[in-house]
């Protein structure tokens, strides 16, 4: 089965490149569960829609798998388009906020075949084995599709508990000098060294939040605030400066401070 990974560009014109953490996750997963696939990096690159195409049409997909937050929909529903365009019967998975928070309009209103709704770690993985074996969808938790104009939602996927336990993100998949050279840009100060030597990577080490605010869609809203062991975060620390040779360590993470006791406030 033949398998395209997608990075999307949200900001084309920043200088600014961030790593994508969550979909480094599916793909270390993906790579975890043995499959292999391509991957095209726009936001790394910057590719214009022409050297996007051309590497779409260069081989046969089988499954193309991409995401983004829902505020990139139109960037989803465009490749969508270009992908089905140039290959009629590629199954598109799609993920991320934009996928979760607005499942039946993706699947309506584009090309998009699946959405995987909230953690995809080991959906999409599932989702895969699936396709390849042609196994039927609606045995697989946390995704929707459309079934002869009907919406298919499955039953909701459980959160990984233990999120200690999710293998290291496997930074070797994408270009990762690309990322490291860019980190100085998005890096705050004040800063312990020059700008220009910075050599960053990040780190996430909690998934969920401890609030549902109404004004908040992310992939997790609702769902238990659950974060690392220091030993798995310092493992994985250690694991990246000796790797990359980084010399600065970029905390991902949404929620910092989720301890809130009686009489004590953090300002």
């Amino acid at each position: 089965m033949n398998i395209l990974i997608i990075n999307v560009s949200l900001r084309p014109k920043s200088a600014i490149k961030l790593f994508p953490v969550g979909l480094g996750y599916i793909a270390t997963a993906i790579k975890g569960a043995g499959f292999s696939f391509d991957l095209i990096d726009i936001d790394a690159y910057r590719y214009t829609e022409e050297q996007v195409e051309a590497f779409i049409r260069r081989k046969k997909y089988d499954v193309v798998c991409m995401g983004c937050i829902v505020t990139g929909y139109k960037i989803i529903k465009g490749l969508a388009s270009l992908i089905r365009e140039n290959h009629p019967h590629t199954k598109i998975i799609v993920g991320n906020s934009v996928a979760t928070s607005i499942a039946e309009t993706l699947l309506t209103k584009t090309k998009v075949d699946i959405a995987v709704l909230g953690e995809g770690d080991i959906t999409v993985v599932e989702l895969l084995m699936a396709l390849e074996s042609g196994n039927p969808l609606e045995d697989i938790p946390g995704i929707s599709f459309l079934n002869d104009g009907q919406l298919i939602c499955t039953q909701p996927r459980s959160v990984i508990k233990n999120i200690s336990n999710i293998p290291l993100l496997d930074f070797s998949i994408f270009d990762i000098e690309v990322y490291i050279e860019n980190s100085k840009h998005s890096v705050s100060d004040p800063l312990p060294m020059p700008r220009e030597e910075i050599r960053a990577l990040p780190v996430n080490t909690a998934r969920g939040c401890i609030a549902n605010c109404g004004f908040c869609y992310h992939n997790f809203r609702g769902t238990p605030y659950r974060y690392r062991t220091s030993e798995s975060i310092v493992s994985e620390i250690k694991h990246s400066i000796e790797a990359y040779n980084l010399n600065y360590i970029h905390f991902w993470d949404e929620l910092t401070f989720f301890f809130k006791k009686a009489g004590v406030g953090i300002s």
